[in-house]
């Protein structure tokens, strides 16, 4: 996924968060219809936002494995001179590998939080389904506070 695709995915999250906002706002009122339409939503901004962690997860996994081939080549490097022993090569070549993982743990991060964000929004439409049954088990009609 490229940069202008991700920037889609995060633009489609704030239209969905603010169709949801709509709604929320007005919870107590809302007909069983659009208590239905405000499930629907979370599930919909469910799916996007693991999209977006999907986007990040990649990323970490490809600097952890960078991080890797990086350590390699740097080590083949030190020790090419022939100058170097294998000690001073392993601890030399950790460097790149370090500079790799420090990328990585961003996106990490970043992956974990969309995680948890999409976790919650999960949730809510869970929360909305029960709100659905309560409803239904009360005779079919919502209350106002």
């Amino acid at each position: 996924m490229n940069e202008d695709e991700l920037n889609k995915l995060f633009a489609a999250h704030r239209k969905l968060l603010a169709s949801i906002k709509a709604l929320d706002d007005r919870l107590d009122e809302l007909a069983p219809f659009e208590i239905a339409k405000l499930e629907y939503l979370y599930s919909q901004v469910e799916r996007v936002a693991w999209r977006i962690a999907g986007h990040f997860k990649k990323l970490y996994k490809y600097h952890e494995g960078m991080a890797e081939i990086a350590q390699g080549q740097a080590y083949k490097s030190e020790r090419s001179d022939g100058k170097k022993n294998s000690t001073d090569g392993q601890y030399l070549s950790r460097i790149a590998k370090g500079e790799q993982l420090t990328q990585a743990a961003e996106y990490e991060g970043e992956f974990l939080t969309w995680r948890g964000v999409a976790g919650t929004y999960e949730r809510a439409a869970n929360s909305l389904k029960d709100m659905l049954k309560a409803i239904t088990a009360e005779g079919g009609q919502s209350r106002t506070a």
